[in-house]
């Protein structure tokens, strides 16, 4: 007896294929924290766990905290359909850092690095021989002897900042430490990037110098990123093809032309043996048309020299800004700083490198602050290569999250977590605790390049405002600032 079929409707076959074709574009790559056996929040087709993310809050250290109390020191996440395993077991993390780094040295995967401009040749960006290539040039801006050369500078903006400040004192008005300290900030910057004697470049009427303007929260929270790390495949090209980067384009041209103008200073000036950033990026600069793979172009002065204008404003302002709130709250910490700046600097007119390293308190008082308020809330790694970290094996291309904040905030690391207590970093504590326990710089080969300076610029600020004037709360002070 023949068998008949039944004829199908093509409606009924568009159906199944689309179903089968969102299973296999939507879910299916749901299922890989399962397969390593890693917990995790049960995320969503397409969506992954970004609503709860985002509801909670990207830089909320209690929401991040309770994460890792549900699922523990390793577990995956999902932004759409990337998934993301974030890690903060110690001795995992000293693999990740230090022990592993040849598999784990970048930041992000192709997926989502962005090939614009200025996102896409900054070094945080980089990878690679890339990153190696320019983090080797950058480098000895920061050595010691620059940050030395760099003191009288940096006291020069501290002396402006505490003038301005005066204004404030004069009338006892409350005021916004941010505000303030962001022109401090952005002065610091520019006289960075300009030279040491050479004159401030003006950053005016323009957006971005704004103190309040918060560049990493809107990087982070930009539509434009979100949609990437959701849908990589999809908007990578998308967002390629119409030009459009992570920073606003305004905020971009800015820039270039203030580079332009500083990079054709440069060029005319006969100044010899600069060691600042911008000059080692136009030494090893070359024209277009020498054909040097590993030469330096316009873009990357451009970009890198963004990036240090934003990173430097993040570091210094806001975390200054934090310290002296924490000064405020906590009057005997003030005055116990104020008295060793004040015994360091009896005979001394200048807060130069070596008087910086004398101030041990005020620097506990700082690493407290960035504990409490580190500039990021994440940082990240990818894997180049299946890599074994401890007893999981992390698969090719997936992102890893260091949850700073939650690691900040473990009440396991950190007895008492939202006191601010200095002496949690005296050379003692320090030297008995997990370095991984504190990262508000990152850790290993690819740390913050500038957190020398960045640390320099903080201490010489605050003795600066110690030696002259005392913070208190006004009647409108959050007692507890928001990250």
């Amino acid at each position: 007896m023949a068998l008949e079929f039944l004829p199908v409707p093509l409606s009924w076959v568009l159906l199944a294929l689309l179903a089968v074709l969102f299973y296999l574009y939507a879910v299916r790559p749901l299922w890989v924290f399962k397969k390593m056996g890693v917990p995790g929040p049960t995320p969503l087709p397409l969506l992954g766990n970004m609503l709860t993310i985002m509801n909670d809050g990207i830089w909320n250290p209690e929401a991040s905290r309770q994460r890792v109390q549900l699922y523990g020191k390793v577990y995956g996440i999902f932004f759409g359909r990337s998934a993301i395993l974030t890690i903060s077991d110690p001795e995992m993390l000293r693999d990740i850092f230090v022990k592993k780094f040849h598999a784990l040295s970048n930041t992000q995967t192709d997926a989502v690095t962005l090939d614009t401009k200025p996102s896409g040749r900054m070094l945080i960006n980089l990878r690679g021989e890339d990153w190696k290539d320019v983090r080797s040039t950058l480098s000895p801006a920061f050595s010691g002897g620059k940050l030395k050369m760099m003191g009288p500078a940096i006291n020069t903006c501290a002396d402006q900042l505490v003038q301005n400040i005066a204004k404030f004192a004069e009338t006892g008005e409350s005021f916004d430490t941010k505000e303030v300290l962001g022109e401090f900030s952005t002065r610091l910057n520019a006289f960075e990037a300009r030279g040491a004697t050479g004159q401030l470049v003006v950053l005016e009427s323009h957006c971005y110098t704004t103190p309040s303007f918060p560049f990493f929260r809107f990087i982070l929270e930009s539509p434009s990123l979100i949609s990437l790390f959701m849908f990589p495949s999809i908007m990578k090209p998308i967002l390629e093809w119409l030009n459009i980067d992570l920073f606003p384009r305004d905020a971009t041209s800015f820039f270039y032309g203030i580079f332009d103008q500083l990079i054709g200073l440069r060029q005319k000036s006969d100044e010899k043996g600069r060691v600042d950033f911008l000059q080692l990026m136009m030494d090893a600069h070359k024209d277009a048309d020498e054909e040097e793979e590993d030469a330096l172009t316009r873009d990357d002065i451009v970009a890198n020299g963004f990036l240090f204008f934003v990173a430097g404003y993040e570091t210094t302002a806001t975390s200054m800004a934090f310290a002296l709130y924490n000064f405020a709250l906590n009057q005997e910490e003030q005055d116990k700083a104020r008295e060793e700046v004040n015994k360091i600097m009896e005979n001394r007119d200048l807060i130069d490198y070596e008087a910086v390293h004398e101030m041990s308190y005020l620097e506990m008082c700082c690493m407290e602050t960035l504990r409490l308020y580190p500039p990021i809330p994440n940082t990240g790694r990818v894997a180049s290569e299946e890599v074994k970290v401890q007893w999981l094996t992390i698969p090719k291309d997936m992102m890893v999250i260091v949850p700073v904040i939650a690691i900040h905030y473990d009440p396991e690391r950190w007895p008492e977590p939202k006191k601010f207590i200095p002496e949690r970093f005296t050379k003692e504590a320090r030297e008995k605790r997990d370095p991984y326990n504190w990262l508000p710089f990152g850790a290993g080969p690819r740390n913050c390049i500038g957190m020398r300076l960045a640390m320099m610029e903080l201490k010489v600020g605050l003795a600066k405002i110690l030696m002259k004037y005392r913070f208190m709360t006004a009647p409108d002070t959050d007692v507890r600032a928001e990250l």
